[in-house]
C-alpha cells in the first residue's frame, strides 16, 4: 500500500472518530438535556463522517487498488493525490471547527472559515478525480 494511501485511510479514522464523538455528544444533549443539535453541529457531524470519513476512505482505497498505467502509457502525476489529500484534510478540518464554533458564536469569521473550508473540500475532490483519471482505463478500442 502506498504513503499516500495509508494517510488517506488514517485521516479516514480519525474523522470517524471525530464524527462519532460530535454525534454522542449531539445524543447526550438531546436526550439528557432536552436540548436540539444547531444546525451546524449537525453538519459538522455530517461532513466529518461523509466527506471525512467515506470520501477519504474511498480515495485511499483506490489510489491503491486501481491499476496503474500500462507500460509507454502517461506517468502517474502523485501530486495530485497529495493536493487532493490536503484539500480534503485541510478543508473538512476548518468546515467542522468553523461549524462547530458557529454553534455558539455568530461572529463573522466562524462562516468565514465553514466557506472556505467547503471551497477547499470541493477543491480537494477534483484533484481526488483528477489523480484517479490515470488510474481508470476504458475498453480498448479497434
Amino acid at each position: 500500500m502506498s504513503p499516500i494511501s495509508r494517510r488517506f485511510l488514517a485521516t479516514a479514522a480519525a474523522f470517524l472518530g471525530c464524527g462519532l464523538a460530535l454525534g454522542l455528544w449531539m445524543l447526550i444533549g438531546r436526550e439528557l438535556r432536552g436540548v436540539w443539535p444547531s444546525p451546524w453541529l449537525v453538519s459538522a457531524h455530517t461532513h466529518l463522517l461523509l466527506v471525512g470519513t467515506i470520501l477519504s476512505t474511498i480515495l485511499g482505497t483506490a489510489l491503491w487498488l486501481f491499476p496503474r498505467p500500462p507500460r509507454g502509457a502517461p506517468p502517474l502525476q502523485p501530486w495530485l493525490g497529495e493536493v487532493a489529500y490536503w484539500c480534503l484534510t485541510l478543508g473538512t478540518t476548518a468546515r467542522a471547527i468553523g461549524e462547530v464554533a458557529h454553534a455558539s458564536s455568530n461572529a463573522a469569521g466562524w462562516r468565514l472559515l465553514t466557506v472556505v473550508g467547503g471551497a477547499f473540500q470541493l477543491v480537494g475532490m477534483g484533484f481526488g478525480v483528477g489523480a484517479l483519471r490515470s488510474r481508470v482505463r476504458g475498453p480498448a478500442l479497434g
